[in-house]
């Protein structure tokens, strides 16, 4: 019998509302994440990976966003029909997030110590010693040097690298199910990114627990991921494995994402890029989000939104992969990763 998948989310939409406006900048998506299984999700920024996030820890603004429609499914858990109450016993606890800006993220007037110990007082029951002997622990564990002194001083006295690690500790105090790491590497310099990706990779074996990451770091997608879902515009376009996806990309945006890697191994002029950029919410009209920035499309995808093409297990929602389609051509040749 197969594993239930841990987290599992079918036709969510997501609104805001922006003055008499109301957007969905989430339209129907549909995403599993498996237990023990790492999921990268990719798109540039404005494709609605972060919202995802939010909608999943029960963080969207209470006044201006809500669920519209759709499922969110943990651990047998409906987490749309949850009264804030109970959401908090699962959110730090179950699912927590790391967050993209560990020095904004982190209040500058409380010590390390005061902010780790808050989701233990939450969740567990604990007297103030073994409060502070989980968080030396946890400090430890992320590898953290001097984790008796750290826990004392403020986040100013941290480095980027460390404050970063403090919030992966913040995230794992409780052991959670499933972790959320928003750009977890974002502003860190690249010998700093490669420490944390690998302590990551590590938390997550040693911990039984599953990982979302969202990233629009391919190459960090290569490193960490088991699985790929591809974002754009609200909307999920390609999911696949994730040598699947290096190997052949199937919509034309993520073979743009993919031709858009720098290369250690060749010299050019310009780096490709794709031409115009991600519209708004309310610019989205009913055809193919991703038509009029896409070089191979044709009249249906200006007229007809696709629906999800399955080719052995790799989905992709793009009228180039429909076999009764005569108009348009697809570009058959792999784009593979570059080191």
């Amino acid at each position: 019998m197969m594993e239930k998948p841990l987290l599992e989310i079918q036709n969510l939409h997501v609104e805001f509302k922006s003055g008499k406006e109301v957007v969905r900048p989430i339209r129907g998506i549909d995403l599993k994440v498996n237990r023990r299984e790492t999921v990268g999700i990719v798109g540039e920024s404005g494709c609605g990976k972060s919202v995802t996030s939010l909608t999943v820890m029960g963080l969207l603004p209470e006044k201006t966003g809500r669920i519209a429609d759709g499922s969110i499914l943990f651990d047998g858990t409906e987490l749309t029909a949850l009264p804030e109450k109970a959401y908090r016993k699962i959110r730090g606890n179950d699912i927590s997030m790391i967050f993209q800006e560990p020095m904004t993220s982190l209040n500058p007037v409380f010590t390390i110590g005061e902010q780790l110990s808050e989701p233990l007082r939450q969740h567990r029951k604990m007297g103030k010693k073994e409060i502070r002997e989980t968080i030396i622990s946890t400090l430890k564990q992320v590898g953290l040097p001097r984790a008796e002194q750290i826990i004392d001083e403020y986040p100013h006295q941290l480095s980027g690298g460390m404050r970063q690690r403090v919030m992966i500790s913040l995230a794992l105090l409780c052991q959670p199910k499933l972790m959320i790491a928003d750009e977890p590497t974002t502003a860190l310099d690249v010998t700093i990114q490669a420490q944390i990706l690998e302590l990551l990779k590590a938390i997550r074996g040693s911990n039984d627990m599953s990982l979302m990451l969202i990233t629009h770091d391919l190459g960090v997608v290569a490193e960490m991921c088991d699985r790929v879902i591809v974002m754009y515009a609200g909307e999920i376009v390609e999911e696949a494995g994730v040598e699947a996806i290096f190997d052949r990309p199937l919509h034309p945006y993520t073979q743009g994402l993919m031709q858009s890697l720098p290369s250690n191994n060749e010299r050019k002029g310009k780096l490709f890029s794709i031409k115009g950029q991600v519209p708004k919410p309310s610019e989205i009209g009913k055809g193919c989000a991703f038509a009029n920035r896409c070089p191979h499309a044709f009249d249906r995808c200006f007229a007809e939104a696709p629906p999800v093409f399955s080719e052995a297990g790799h989905q992709s929602k793009c009228w180039l992969l429909d076999p009764v389609s005569k108009e348009g051509s697809r570009d058959e040749s792999s784009i593979p990763i570059r080191s």
